[in-house]
């Protein structure tokens, strides 16, 4: 058995989403509302920095 010696940065999820301001990783959103059949807006808040930031994904059609 070998244990990591990963950084924290070397240790970040595959799959993030970036903090706008600092970089930091966040994995999930805070609230997620849907606007449509095909728009789901986030909203993000960044433990590490308190930043809150919005995005908005886009779903193709079926």
């Amino acid at each position: 058995m070998r244990l990591s010696t990963a950084t924290p940065t070397q240790a970040r999820p595959r799959y993030f989403t970036p903090c706008a301001q600092c970089g930091d990783a966040l994995l999930a959103p805070e609230w997620s509302e849907h606007v449509n059949e095909r728009c789901v807006r986030h909203l993000w808040t960044c433990e590490t920095c308190g930043y809150q930031f919005e995005t908005t994904v886009y779903l193709g059609s079926k």
